[in-house]
């Protein structure tokens, strides 16, 4: 219902692409009756000036909360996420109108934990229990950041009764030729282990703690241990030499 996004985040593709931000895109010409679900393809909706409008657009086609379809839940779906700087309380009151499932909420920094725990905490207010975000890593992150921003998803689930989903997205150059960059935080083992624990979860990073520790470690030492082990056994975990925790280094 939007068009491009006006930040040009020096890692996006999207200002490559999308040059001009349009406010909006009527619906009418693009929406199916016959489906139940709506999946949304803005960049930063957020940004537009016609957000009012856009979700009384969407409410008018028969996604507002609690509509059903063919005795089944309809769900809303902004795909690509919203920009939890741009989130106030107001635009969250206005998605809390749609049934939303689930609301994408990216956490590409380390610095942005406490907007982002705040923008979860807010969601929590009015009623959005099902989320997901987006976890840039290899651009100028580290191993223990991009942990850290897992694992605070798993507490404020334990905390809020919520249910987070992360998907973790590697930075890759605009203009590489291949997927081989290398932050100058990583290592390619590291970044080789990571990709082996994702293999097995299907990109997905689950909302519940033993999974979350079963497949990243407790703390950031396990999971860099993990990360720096042969893939064969972080395949099969089992046979994996048990992480002992040295008495200098911190848990996290």
């Amino acid at each position: 219902m939007t068009k491009g996004c006006p930040n040009c985040c020096p890692y996006c593709a999207v200002p490559e692409l999308e040059p001009e931000y349009v406010d909006f895109v009527p619906l009418e010409k693009q929406i199916d009756p016959n489906k139940k679900d709506l999946i949304l393809l803005d960049n930063n909706v957020l940004a537009s000036s016609e957000f009012h409008r856009i979700v009384e657009e969407i409410k008018k086609h028969g996604f507002q909360k609690g509509a059903k379809f063919q005795g089944a839940q309809r769900y809303v779906d902004f795909n690509q996420g919203v920009d939890a700087r741009l989130l106030t309380e107001e635009k969250m009151e206005l998605l809390s109108q749609l049934p939303l499932k689930p609301l994408r909420i990216a956490f590409d920094n380390i610095k942005l934990k406490k907007l982002y725990t705040e923008k979860i905490y807010l969601a929590h207010k009015y009623g959005i229990r099902y989320l997901s975000n987006y976890i840039l890593f290899n651009y100028d992150d580290t191993p223990k950041d991009f942990y850290r921003r897992l694992q605070i998803n798993i507490e404020l689930n334990e905390e809020l009764g919520l249910s987070i989903f992360s998907f973790p997205m590697r930075f890759i150059p605009l203009d590489a030729k291949d997927r081989k960059y290398i932050s100058p935080n990583w290592k390619k083992t590291q970044l080789r282990g990571v990709q082996c624990i994702l293999h097995a979860t299907h990109g997905v990073v689950g909302a519940r703690r033993p999974f979350f520790e079963k497949a990243f470690g407790r703390n950031t030492d396990e999971f860099k241990y993990i990360i720096e082990q042969p893939e064969e056994l972080i395949f099969h975990r089992d046979k994996m030499k048990p992480y002992e925790c040295r008495s200098h280094v911190p848990a996290s």
